[in-house]
């Protein structure tokens, strides 16, 4: 981890800045939308017995004309923001940026297979435990 380059050194300051103000316009554009929901909008969206995926298609299906061009407006802008920033990376940074992606999804895989016991460390950890209680075991029935 202390030979990867954190995102601080890969940005210039002026990047830094760009993601900074994309990020406070992201929050802006969410508490307007929220600001904008009826009371039964709201419920919707805490409604537990719902999956995710549901809520947000029950939302969807109340939302009003005006509502439906903010979330579209938002979805625009925060595409020109990004097309934006991606034009001021050199290729220096897109190389360090696409290493940095690909280290984190081998990460990613990598605890996945161990969760999963994928790897065989918990078989060998199982096996291990066992032979302890054997050796154990024999420990106590020698005296």
């Amino acid at each position: 981890m202390a030979q990867r380059p954190s995102v601080d050194k890969i940005y210039t300051t002026n990047q830094l800045e760009m993601i900074e103000s994309q990020k406070n316009l992201v929050k802006q554009n969410r508490e307007a939308f929220r600001n904008s929901l009826s009371e039964d909008q709201k419920n919707i969206l805490k409604d537990n017995s719902l999956s995710l995926e549901e809520r947000q298609k029950e939302l969807m299906k109340t939302l009003s004309s005006s509502q439906k061009g903010v979330l579209k407006g938002n979805l625009e802008s925060l595409r020109k923001l990004k097309y934006d920033f991606a034009k001021t990376l050199s290729e220096k940074q897109k190389g360090a940026l696409k290493q940095r992606k690909q280290y984190l999804r081998d990460r990613k895989n990598k605890l996945k297979d161990y969760k999963s016991g994928f790897d065989g460390r918990r078989e060998k950890l199982k096996e291990k435990k066992q032979n302890f209680k054997g050796r154990t075991k024999k420990l106590k029935s020698k005296p």
